[in-house]
């Protein structure tokens, strides 16, 4: 249970909010609601009206697009404590991705009109979004360059690299299962399955049903199109 001061504590971390006075926050905090979310509950969709901005406390949110053909794609996987879908907000449109609760989730939410009034009465909380915009956007382009320039065996590198920290941490095959690793990589599992097994049998990772672990990961950044000398 938070209390409105564990709550102004919390909203206050977040880097749009900082620099806020407690008064200020304290008005934030009571504009919007607290509200919990199981594994792998939607907590909003893509293209449906603007379910305003929140802020997560507890958990991990997956956040997706969908294709034509209703491919999956994770296009952010986020985690405490930290703002999403910032950019409905802003312009009032719909959301423009699906946030799914990947653990159980704990969020504070604000709606669309109260937001609005908030951006007016507290001008920095408005620039700040402007520098969330210029992130996204550089994102984007991150993106696009991944499914332009990549492979598919690329791209399941790259996010092996992320996923195990450069190599230090073993990937627990149960939370990143081929769907998930297929969903970040603009891909479907078999591209995914077939590129784990050649990274398998050339020794660069080893795995099991349950886990991946990375071998080799100056072979494995050069697969991914990396620089590869920090890691030597």
């Amino acid at each position: 249970m938070f209390t409105i001061e564990s709550l102004i504590d919390r909203i206050g971390a977040v880097s749009h909010f900082k620099g806020l006075p407690r008064t200020a926050l304290k008005d934030i905090v009571i504009s919007g609601q607290v509200l919990h979310y199981s594994p792998d509950q939607v907590i909003f969709r893509e293209q449906e009206p603007c379910s305003g901005l929140y802020v997560l406390f507890k958990g991990e949110v997956h956040l997706y697009k969908f294709g034509p053909q209703g491919q999956e794609t994770i296009v952010g996987i986020i985690e405490p404590v930290i703002m999403f879908n910032e950019v409905s907000v802003l312009d009032g449109g719909p959301n423009p991705v699906s946030a799914l609760a990947h653990q159980g989730v704990i969020v504070w939410q604000v709606g669309y009109e109260r937001f609005q009034m908030l951006m007016e009465r507290y001008p920095p909380v408005g620039h700040s979004l402007l520098r969330v915009l210029a992130r996204r956007n550089r994102l984007l382009l991150a993106h696009c360059a991944d499914l332009t320039f990549r492979s598919v065996l690329g791209r399941t590198a790259k996010i092996l690299l992320d996923l195990s920290e450069n190599g230090q941490k073993t990937i627990d095959r149960r939370e990143y299962s081929n769907q998930v690793l297929a969903a970040r990589a603009a891909t479907v599992p078999e591209p995914i399955s077939r590129s784990i097994q050649s990274l398998r049998q050339s020794g660069v990772i080893a795995c099991s049903r349950s886990w991946i672990r990375v071998n080799h990961p100056v072979r494995l950044a050069e697969l991914a199109q990396i620089e590869p000398d920090h890691f030597r």
